[in-house]
């Protein structure tokens, strides 16, 4: 039996990585992107002033942005999440480097993996900022901070083998892998939906605006290298470029519904995936698109806008434990070749 050491390492990381992705959303949503504008600290100092006269003088020397004690608060929250998560992830490779001349097949590779993500995930949190929060800048930390918890879960996984004393390898079914991609790649439709403030450029439910002709400007809407310098929170796309990514985000989430009911009902008939996590994940898919038209009944409150965040790493995570559940063992698992599924 391996250490189990690296295991409870592991499943505090993950714990932090998702902490941290939410926490990531809530500084979106409640605009303190630029609540701190420089990196690593906040206005110079590792702890957000709460002076009056102090906040008086910052927002004349940085009339650009809008100072706050709680959105800089919220912004140095975040950083100090992410900085625990960074030192627990040296940890767990420092533990990794121990450990792999002591249990055969232990993912070392993987937890240097990690470790470089994390390394990465750091350096594009620090240009969000000093890029004044540049939509696809912030779609990338986004999507950082998702491979950085799709792949704790995986190294987690292996841990969890190895403590049980499984030492192979899995491989997970390829149908199951497409279907984490699509669910990937709707979760950033969502991100870049909420970096160009196109939550609420469609206020009716059926359609984008009812009984009004829209242009939808899918050109400009996935501009993927937009304009550098500028200031991009309150966004800066016109009407028909934001009609157009949240149209495009709605069809998606049907795209994602749809995959995913043929490929539960497709295991479930074939005894490879309890009917209870077929549920589970086909009722999460159902509340997130609920509340995603809720967002735009309600005009994207704070409160609903942070609970579809939520969901979809929720769904994410779920996916990935039907991916885990459904996989099938390689026996031919080699000593220090780490094959990722």
């Amino acid at each position: 039996m391996a250490n189990n050491l690296p295991l409870k390492l592991a499943t505090i990381a993950l714990f932090l990585a998702v902490e941290v992705v939410l926490m990531g959303g809530f500084t979106r949503i409640t605009d303190s992107g630029l609540g701190c504008p420089d990196w690593p600290g906040c206005f110079g100092e590792m702890v957000m002033t709460t002076d009056t006269e102090t906040l008086l003088y910052l927002q004349e020397r940085y009339p650009e942005i809008h100072v706050a004690a709680h959105k800089g608060w919220i912004e140095m929250i975040h950083r100090y999440i992410a900085g625990i998560l960074g030192l627990l992830i040296v940890a767990l490779a420092f533990v990794g480097y121990r450990e792999k001349e002591r249990t055969p097949n232990y993912p070392f590779l993987l937890s240097l993996t990690v470790l470089g993500l994390v390394i990465v995930q750091g350096a594009f949190g620090a240009f969000t900022v000093t890029l004044k929060l540049v939509p696809n800048i912030v779609t990338l930390h986004l999507m950082g901070g998702l491979i950085i918890v799709s792949t704790l879960m995986y190294l987690r996984h292996r841990l969890k083998r190895l403590v049980n004393g499984e030492t192979s390898l899995i491989k997970i079914r390829m149908p199951v892998l497409v279907g984490v991609g699509l669910l990937f790649v709707q979760i950033l439709l969502g991100g870049w939906v909420s970096t160009n403030y196109a939550g609420w450029a469609c206020p009716s439910v059926l359609g984008c605006s009812m009984g009004t002709e829209v242009q939808y400007d899918f050109q400009s809407g996935f501009n993927f290298f937009p304009e550098i310098g500028l200031n991009y929170e309150g966004g800066r796309l016109e009407h028909g470029a934001r009609a157009a990514i949240q149209m495009v985000h709605r069809a998606g989430a049907f795209v994602v519904l749809g995959y995913w009911i043929m490929l539960l009902t497709f295991y479930v008939r074939g005894k490879v995936l309890r009917i209870r996590q077929a549920y589970h994940f086909t009722g999460l898919v159902l509340v997130q698109i609920v509340f995603g038209y809720a967002n735009v009944v309600y005009a994207v409150p704070d409160s609903l806008a942070f609970i579809h965040h939520a969901l979809g790493v929720l769904l994410l995570f779920s996916a990935w434990s039907i991916a885990y559940a459904t996989a099938m063992e390689q026996e031919d698992a080699v000593y220090g070749n780490v094959r990722h599924a």
